[in-house]
């Protein structure tokens, strides 16, 4: 919205802010999958301090994001084409956060989903640094992503927007509850964000307990069916 930048519409863009309290520093943010470039913008906007870096692989969304959104490269922000798994493992560069919300036709690319994914996420984390990912309950692969995420992040917390989308938060260490909300206080009174950290904390909850079945999605994990039952998934929200 170019009358109110500050503000993000959609509930999981909101919620997925919450990530600032789990690194320990936030200077360098990278995101992956651009949209309306909504979410990248308000972590520029209210952390004068970090940069951001943002990989979109569709070349036509960031030249509509700069004709209609007004976003701009420069010292803070930067935009690359391409696909962001192929930028992690072609980065040396490694981040104190790392949003992943990189949907395509209404579902999250197998390729994004998978624990060699989630593990070069990790690998590319700087020391104390967190993950955020948009991932969705209505989708058959919900428990396989969880128990995926909870097999490569040592640490998981899950914040549902009661609307399908959950955002995921991995980690090296979990922070206590009295952490969070020391942090999540501290950040809010420091930087002013717009959505409020505390309030979006309150929504927190911890992933299920293994349950017997859930496969681990791998890069080999039959791609062909899972991509017919996104599609399906797809097809049925639209």
């Amino acid at each position: 919205d170019l009358a109110d930048p500050d503000d993000l519409p959609l509930p999981y863009a909101q919620t997925m802010t919450v990530a600032v309290i789990y690194p320990q520093t936030v200077r360098n943010i990278l995101m992956l999958g651009l949209g309306g470039g909504s979410i990248s913008t308000y972590l520029a906007r209210f952390l004068p301090e970090a940069s951001v870096t943002t990989v979109e692989v569709d070349p036509g969304v960031i030249g509509a994001a700069k004709t209609y959104f007004g976003l701009r490269d420069s010292e803070r922000m930067r935009f690359h084409a391409g696909d962001g798994r192929v930028f992690l493992n072609r980065t040396a560069e490694t981040y104190d956060l790392i949003l992943v919300d990189a949907y395509r036709g209404g579902y999250v690319p197998f390729h994004l989903l998978t624990r060699e994914f989630y593990s070069l996420v990790k690998e590319r984390l700087a020391p104390g640094g967190a993950a955020v990912f948009n991932v969705h309950e209505g989708t058959k692969l919900y428990a396989s992503t969880v128990m995926t995420l909870k097999q490569v992040f040592p640490a998981l917390d899950l914040y549902p927007t009661g609307i399908g989308e959950v955002i995921a938060v991995g980690s090296a260490a979990a922070l206590s509850a009295e952490m969070r909300e020391r942090k999540a206080a501290a950040l809010q009174a420091r930087y002013g964000f717009r959505f409020q950290l505390p309030q979006i904390l309150r929504r927190r909850s911890d992933p299920s307990a293994s349950a017997p079945g859930v496969a681990i999605i791998t890069d080999d994990f039959a791609p062909a069916d899972v991509y017919d039952v996104l599609g399906r998934q797809s097809r049925r929200r639209e």
